[in-house]
């Protein structure tokens, strides 16, 4: 196999493992050459090990993809790239740090392992046409949401009941979702047709800046008046280096999350949890 095919083959099974089943879909979903700066036949080049990318352009395929540049993944393929440019890996052992680990602990390791893995079958992905809808008003996206992590029909008094819009505000947000491919309607039930999925996070891309403001926007109004059911605060001096090390810690703990969900649980016995996670600079102030 040459190099480049390796890049390729690297570049599809990430592109598989954050849920796009094609190269195709991956195109289609981002907003295609607008957002990637290249045609889809020379984006299937790269998969197919035909060609190279401009090293430029590899931060907009991860940005994409949803990958954050400094996470394993990003690594990963940025290693396959240089690895692909030198024609063999001594560059790139001479640049990658060894790795340390304090303990061992293979068990954990076989356990998240297995979590991560049965999280990535659950993966999907939305096209920036559905997030923009999703997030087109507060009542639209608390009931998409909804949807999502509850099994089967719900009816509008349901939704009424649990989120505490009014009836005709649900309506309308069903029938758009419903618009959208969303979810299904029949009579005054709906059900979302991504229940028990793992939708991934909205891509950073130019097409979706406005889209990820509202979505944020959303979720600020909607949990202020959320009660608190646990959390912690601390504040630590650390290096860039180390805080990085700790942000993939952290991300990798929310997305472990998913593993606990039940979408099928019965509804009088369980809730719908947000686990919302942020790291500020305390000091000194910007």
């Amino acid at each position: 196999m040459t190099t480049a095919k390796t890049f390729g083959g690297v570049l599809a099974r990430l592109r598989k493992e954050q849920g796009y089943s094609s190269a195709h879909q991956f195109f289609k979903n981002v907003g295609g050459s607008k957002t990637l700066g290249l045609s889809f036949m020379s984006y299937w080049d790269m998969e197919r090990g035909k060609k190279l990318p401009k090293s430029w352009r590899l931060k907009a395929v991860l940005s994409a993809l949803g990958i954050g540049q400094q996470s394993p993944k990003a690594k990963e393929l940025v290693r396959a790239y240089f690895r692909a440019l030198s024609g063999s890996d001594e560059l790139v052992q001479i640049l990658a740090a060894p790795a340390t680990a304090a303990v061992d602990l293979p068990s954990r390791e076989l356990a998240e392992a297995a979590a991560h893995q049965a999280r990535a079958r659950r993966i999907v992905n939305l096209t920036v046409a559905q997030w923009k809808v999703s997030a087109r008003d507060l009542a639209t996206q608390i009931i998409n949401y909804f949807l999502i992590d509850t099994a089967g029909w719900v009816t509008v008094r349901e939704l009424a009941e649990a989120t505490r819009f009014k009836p005709e505000a649900i309506k309308r947000a069903l029938k758009a979702l419903a618009a959208a491919r969303l979810v299904d309607t029949s009579g005054d039930k709906a059900r979302s047709r991504l229940a028990g999925k793992v939708v991934n996070d909205i891509p950073i891309i130019p097409e979706t800046m406005a889209i990820k403001t509202a979505v944020n926007a959303n979720l600020e109004t909607w949990l202020a008046g959320t009660k608190v059911v646990g959390g912690t605060n601390m504040s630590l001096r650390m290096t860039k280096a180390n805080m990085q090390l700790y942000r993939q810690h952290l991300e990798k703990a929310v997305n472990l999350a998913s593993v606990y969900s039940d979408c099928e649980a019965d509804r009088q016995e369980s809730a719908i949890y947000s686990i919302n996670t942020r790291i500020c600079r305390f000091a000194p102030r910007d």
